[in-house]
């Protein structure tokens, strides 16, 4: 969903909620604005003194864009009965819907979007070990960061923290600390009975203290072009959809100029973001001849999207096109790498470009990120709540929209299965040509796959989920432009 749109939205909302205007005429409207006349009452009504401006705030905002707004009560709240802003969310959070959020930290938050965070740059993969205890394996480590400055590799495998063994309770608190020493062991492949596993921990090493610096990551982690078999193939390892645009027009200009033949597309670390930057990726990645042509759609709640429509006079308000006027790579196939954290605006370039041309899937099942998601804050009030934390700190980062492609497919609910599953045994770095998932790719570019089709060596087991990126302690937060 675009910022202008959600900008309309509220200009017009905000209209048609005021008593100067009259739009009487259309029942959403009015049972939103009984539903903010009921809101406003609430404050005055509260009897136990509890600053509750921002359970207000949670309540008509969702009441107003949530896609799912029909679970939002119209009528008074009793919010004394939620304990925190995030309960009163979840009394009417959709089944469906594992994406919002209620948070404070509004402007940390967008700078996460921006990928500008305090990190040691570290993305870690957690797998159980033993009981409750998890290993962190290290999956990448950024350039100019403090942990590549420090010796971290891809590959090692963290046991503790400052000493402390991580476990699923306490792998969050100790990861984020602002100094860390990494107590790790390596990586190894092995044969035991004749097949290969992957093993780690036979020797324990310790890093020395590591300590977090704010960094403005570049989303361009790696471009290059190998050449398999005579044909020439780009690899372009993206690790966020960052609003720049322009880093991502000049990389496919570069990889254009280089005449390739096929594209590996390597999203494994990429959890979405901004739509503008998917749009421009994917105008450039789409064959040449399909400028103009619709790339998505997007659905609203029947609130919005009559207000849109009042406002655009039908025009095609919610639907996106491939852009005219940039690069183009004309491509006839897309080969693309996923892993459990690939999400969103990922799976949705993935889904935009079926229509237009093959796309093939390596690695592991996509997260099944379906909806687009707006973070909205409280600029209304002024102050702060009964913690000192400002108002317009709060923010909920709500689902406001799902969306489907050309075909009005909806085929990433569940996730993307991958057409070659393919285990990352984290021996290489990426964009290494041995690298399980690239070597797949490459293998099938070059038209070699039968040559190198030899068995794997069993993966890491018991995996927990993704860590690293601050932005995924929110669960897959991915800001829409």
């Amino acid at each position: 969903m675009q910022l202008k749109h959600i900008t309309i939205a509220a200009a017009i909302a905000a209209a048609a909620l005021s008593a100067g205007c009259n739009y009487e005429e259309d029942d959403d409207v009015l049972a939103s604005r009984r539903s903010q006349d009921a809101i406003a009452r609430q404050q005055e009504e509260q009897k136990d003194g509890k600053d509750y401006t921002i359970w207000q705030f949670v309540h008509e905002t969702s009441a107003l864009y949530y896609l799912w707004n029909n679970n939002v009560p119209i009528s008074y709240l009793d919010y004394s009965l939620y304990e925190s802003p995030e309960a009163l969310f979840e009394s009417f959070r959709a089944t469906d819907d594992r994406f919002s959020t209620v948070l404070n930290n509004y402007t940390e938050t967008e700078d996460m979007f921006k990928n500008i965070s305090t990190t040691d740059g570290i993305n870690y993969q957690l797998y159980l070990d033993k009981g409750t205890d998890l290993i962190a394996v290290v999956e990448y480590v950024y350039d100019d960061s403090p942990a590549k400055a420090a010796g971290i590799e891809r590959g090692f495998v963290i046991h503790k923290v400052n000493g402390t063994q991580l476990t699923a309770s306490n792998y969050a608190d100790l990861l984020d600390q602002e100094t860390c020493t990494y107590t790790y062991s390596n990586i190894e492949v092995k044969k035991e009975n004749g097949e290969k596993i992957v093993s780690y921990g036979a020797v324990m090493k310790e890093s020395k203290p590591i300590t977090k610096k704010r960094m403005d990551i570049n989303p361009v982690l790696k471009s290059t072009v190998i050449v398999k078999n005579g044909r020439r193939i780009g690899y372009f390892l993206y690790d966020s959809f960052s609003d720049d645009t322009d880093v991502l027009i000049k990389t496919i200009e570069k990889l254009a100029a280089k005449q390739i033949d096929d594209l590996v597309l390597d999203l494994r670390l990429n959890g979405g973001g901004f739509i503008n930057t998917l749009d421009t990726l994917a105008s450039m990645i789409v064959p040449e001849g399909n400028e103009g042509k619709l790339f998505l759609t997007e659905t609203f709640n029947s609130l919005i999207t009559s207000e849109f429509r009042r406002e655009t006079q039908n025009r095609d308000f919610n639907k996106t096109y491939f852009a005219p006027n940039l690069p183009n790579l004309n491509l006839s196939r897309l080969y693309v790498l996923t892993s459990q954290h690939t999400a969103s605006a990922s799976e949705e370039l993935i889904s935009g470009l079926m229509p237009y041309m093959p796309v093939t899937i390596i690695g592991k099942k996509t997260y099944g990120k379906f909806t687009s998601n707006y973070l909205i804050n409280d600029t209304e009030d002024e102050g702060s709540d009964d913690d000192g934390i400002p108002y317009n700190e709060w923010a909920v980062y709500l689902c406001v929209a799902s969306c489907t492609n050309a075909k009005g497919e909806m085929n990433f609910k569940n996730g993307f299965a991958p057409d070659y599953e393919v285990d990352d045994t984290y021996q290489y770095e990426l964009g290494d040509e041995n690298e399980p998932l690239l070597k797949t790719a490459l293998d099938l570019c070059a038209g070699s796959l039968a040559k190198s089709a030899q068995k794997q060596p069993t993966p890491l087991q018991g995996y927990f989920g993704h860590y690293g990126k601050p932005i995924d302690r929110f669960g897959l937060i991915s800001q829409k432009n």
